[in-house]
């Protein structure tokens, strides 16, 4: 799958450009009129030509592009493409041979594909976070902070991520001290209701922040297995050819760390049904 899908985009872009060298050349005809055979030949094969040419170049671009992310999930990616063409050079001066490495492909796509779903859910928690707080809840974090010493240590998302789950936490603890006090049996089933809505909004965040850690958390190991092949095949290069591994053993790692990015995103769907709708998203 790693190098099938972006040769489907190269092969549609050029269909598409051609498709439109047609309808250009048709348009040419309409205008030229008595053109020679030879020369409206010419011309038509020109036109489709490169618009075949302009297509797959656009959809070889297109494949390659790095898709939306946060700066810091940009920056560490693109270090990821850059190790990968190290690799691809150190592998081709070992064996000889110019190969394709498709798991190189596909562990970077996994890789652009993780830091993207982090992305909308970074950007998902943040939104639903800012929307729930005033400004006495980032008064209480702050002077939180101030007590433990850790003031100045917070990114932006992380305090508003902390001042809205403290937030949540203050309110379920508010609701449950209020029925284990409440003696009005008209307000029991209210706050009832009550406790148990804010305890599956308190269940649903936390669930979004470990999706969260899981899609990072997996993103780290990829990157750790890319740098680990990287060092290797720096390693071996400089040994005589005859000493050295098959690259299919070399890469072994890089289908094992595929296993289990696939393994992770299951996990990440199999949520219970009430949680559904949170991760939702993922499955675009």
């Amino acid at each position: 799958m790693g190098i099938i899908v972006p040769m489907l985009r190269v092969g549609l872009g050029a269909f598409l450009g051609a498709a439109a060298g047609v309808f250009a050349a048709a348009g040419w005809l309409l205008i030229a009129g008595g053109a020679g055979l030879g020369e409206t030949l010419l011309t038509v094969l020109a036109l489709v030509g490169v618009g075949a040419v302009s297509g797959g170049l656009t959809g070889f671009l297109w494949a390659r592009r790095t898709p939306p992310m946060l700066p810091h999930y940009r920056e560490e990616h693109l270090r990821l493409r850059q190790m990968a063409q190290q690799i691809r050079a150190n592998l081709q001066q070992m064996t000889g041979v110019k190969g394709a490495y498709p798991e190189l492909d596909e562990i970077l796509a996994k890789d652009a594909d993780l830091r993207q779903k982090a992305t909308k859910l970074r950007l998902q928690i943040e939104r639903q976070a800012k929307r729930g707080l005033s400004w006495q809840d980032h008064l209480s974090v702050a002077l939180d902070a101030l007590r433990e010493g850790t003031l100045g240590s917070f990114k932006r998302s992380e305090w508003i991520w902390r001042a809205y789950r403290a937030k949540l936490e203050r309110e379920l603890n508010a609701l449950g001290r209020k029925l284990d006090h409440n003696r009005d049996g008209h307000m029991e089933n209210t706050l009832q209701r009550a406790y148990r809505q804010k305890a599956r909004e308190l269940a649903s965040f936390r669930n979004l922040e470990r999706t969260l850690q899981t899609l990072e958390n997996e993103s780290t190991m990829i990157a750790a297995s890319v740098e680990n092949l990287l060092m290797e095949t720096i390693r071996l290069s400089a040994a005589p050819r005859s000493a050295t591994p098959r690259a299919d053993a070399l890469l072994e790692p890089l289908r094992e760390q595929i296993k289990a990015y696939e393994q992770a995103i299951d996990e990440i769907y199999r949520v219970p049904q009430e949680e559904e709708s949170e991760t939702a998203w993922l499955r675009g």
